[in-house]
């Protein structure tokens, strides 16, 4: 069993964000306070990410959403991250398809040989996306004489959909299980070759387009592993001052 390496948790905050607390304190009865994470983390320093498994059309799906999830975790400055890629290689060692595992006995084991408190798996399980152009609106010009201004916007929708849970492996308990989908949306308005009182035929009106999907998608991913992260991960609160710590 590898042996397990204890690093001491230290929280970095960007020189940029630590300065503007502070400018923003300065004067103030309240001040923002790091606050440990709201689900139950008692013990758990080392935290093993297993590669998501993919329920979806989508085949890169999962890998970006456990990108995400590691860099979550990572970042947080909370938690030492054993990243997928190791998680899996130990898998491939033990004949298993990486992401066939999204808990259990064996998930426990490899995390535990990995010398990981506690691991992260789960499902990227819903994909969704559409693009669809509203009817085209009038605007006045900005001079009189140039008549009416036809505009049409496109709308761009993706909905990413994941479940995903922490497990203590000394405890083998569930210490925190997220299942939802975050949807993002991105507009495109356009302006028509049109000028008429008249609504413009549909010879004007451009084709829907595709170039707003991935940014859309990337967001929509986001938000999911936000939102699936916010209990795990360390936050910040307004806090008052007691009357003796007011600045003077």
């Amino acid at each position: 069993m590898a042996t397990r390496r204890r690093t001491t948790r230290v929280l970095l905050v960007p020189a940029v964000l630590a300065l503007a607390l502070v400018l923003t304190a300065c004067g103030s009865n309240w001040e923002q306070v790091l606050r440990p994470p709201r689900a139950d983390v008692t013990g758990i320093q080392v935290v093993a990410v297993f590669p998501f498994a993919s329920w979806t059309v989508d085949p890169g799906l999962a890998r970006s959403i456990t990108d995400r999830v590691y860099r979550a975790l990572r970042d947080s400055g909370w938690y030492e991250v054993i990243p997928p890629e190791q998680v899996e290689s130990v898998l491939v060692q033990r004949g298993v398809d990486p992401r066939s595992v999204v808990g259990g006995q064996l998930a426990a084991e490899v995390a535990q040989e990995l010398g990981a408190d506690a691991y992260v798996a789960g499902v990227a399980d819903y994909y969704f996306e559409d693009a669809s152009m509203d009817a085209p609106y009038a605007r006045p010009a900005s001079e009189p004489q140039e008549g009416v201004q036809w505009w049409v916007r496109q709308r761009t929708m993706v909905i990413v959909g994941m479940q995903g849970h922490m497990y203590n492996v000394h405890t083998m308990q569930e210490v925190h299980r997220w299942q939802g989908q975050r949807e993002a949306e991105v507009y495109d308005a356009r302006q028509l070759n049109w000028v008429s009182a008249d609504p413009p035929p549909p010879s004007v009106i451009p084709p829907v387009h595709r170039r707003d999907i991935p940014r859309a998608r990337e967001e929509a991913i986001q938000r999911a592993v936000d939102s699936f992260a916010a209990d795990i991960l360390p936050r910040y609160e307004w806090t008052q001052r007691e009357p003796d710590e007011q600045p003077r």
